[in-house]
């Protein structure tokens, strides 16, 4: 239902086209003032919010503070907030498509679980603890219909 929703969007001149579609810390450099994106094997076409999804989405599970799911929402915002000073400063986007970035970043949450389990042959025993635990959180948050940490704020 998420792909149904998201793929209903309108396909606009200035909130569509080509993305990086993976920019999270290990595909980007800085030098002084000067920031160095890479690794553009993944771009594709699509909505510049699922661009800026994606860059919350990987702040929140490697720049979080705290593991509870209101330290990973407020920092998800205050991260957004700053994201996005710099973002209009090249490219403004329309309020709805701001308010849509939570949804995004919901799907970038369910995209990603699923890349996790692509090579997975469904042996349990072969997985630690962590990743059990992450999987079956995962699975419940899925089940609920609810929100990945860090995606329930409002925009």
């Amino acid at each position: 239902s998420l792909e149904d929703q998201i793929d209903s969007l309108p396909r606009e001149d200035n909130a569509y086209g080509l993305i990086h579609n993976d920019f999270h810390p290990y595909n980007f450099m800085i030098d002084g003032d000067t920031i160095t994106v890479f690794d553009f094997d993944d771009c594709i076409y699509g909505w510049y919010t699922l661009d800026i999804a994606i860059a919350a989405a990987h702040a929140v599970w490697w720049g979080g503070p705290g593991e509870d799911r209101k330290s990973k929402n407020e920092f998800a915002r205050r991260f957004l907030d700053d994201f996005l000073a710099g973002y209009f400063k090249h490219h403004q986007l329309d309020s709805h498509w701001i308010q849509r970035i939570p949804l995004f970043m919901d799907y970038r949450n369910i995209c990603s679980f699923f890349w996790w389990l692509q090579d997975w042959d469904g042996d349990e025993r072969k997985l630690n603890d962590f990743q059990k635990n992450a999987i079956t959180e995962a699975v419940k948050i899925i089940a609920d219909g609810r929100s990945f940490d860090g995606c329930e704020i409002e925009m």
